[in-house]
């Protein structure tokens, strides 16, 4: 997961430094692992006005099987791992995952706003997640759970509609 710390930190900076962009209108959305990385990557970058978590985990933990290689055999049939060769280091790389916990970092990003969304049937991140990333923010924070939505909320028709209401709030 180390890799997609510093790609996210990359694209932040570069981002920052882009000419024609505001460097005070850099907001960071991120689905599930992605959420949970872009907790730990905006509580010490400032550059980030806001953060909104989709379908984020609090902690991996409880959610992934205890057996990496079932993990990786997951990811290769979903096409989240395209060869067979990757990881180099298995348990290095599951140990990644179960190091990652997005509710530790969410405090540090005070005073900037976290908005947290879950599906209500989300058969990969149960919705209990959502609160404790909730109650792990400090104020202003937003928690919208769709009734209905599953795990992939990219897909969901709302989420466009979420997305945008969130940018009027804290723009």
């Amino acid at each position: 997961m180390s890799d997609w710390h510093n790609d996210l930190d990359a694209v932040i900076d570069t981002v920052y430094d882009c000419p024609g962009i505001d460097p005070k209108s850099i907001h960071c959305i991120g689905f599930s692992a992605g959420g949970a990385i872009a907790s730990r990557i905006v509580s010490y970058n400032k550059h980030v006005a806001s953060l909104l978590l989709m379908a984020t985990p609090c902690s991996f933990a409880d959610i992934l099987p205890k057996d990496p290689a079932l993990l990786k055999a997951h990811f290769l049939s979903i096409g989240t791992i395209r060869e067979e060769s990757f990881p180099n280091d298995l348990m290095k790389w599951y140990n990644g995952f179960l190091e990652v916990k997005p509710a530790h970092w969410l405090p540090f990003i005070y005073p900037r706003p976290v908005g947290i969304v879950h599906g209500d049937c989300d058969e990969t991140v149960p919705a209990r997640h959502a609160t404790v990333l909730y109650n792990a923010a400090v104020m202003p924070k937003k928690l919208t759970i769709l009734e209905g939505a599953t795990h992939q909320l990219r897909k969901d028709p709302r989420i466009i509609q979420v997305i945008r209401d969130w940018l009027k709030e804290v723009l």
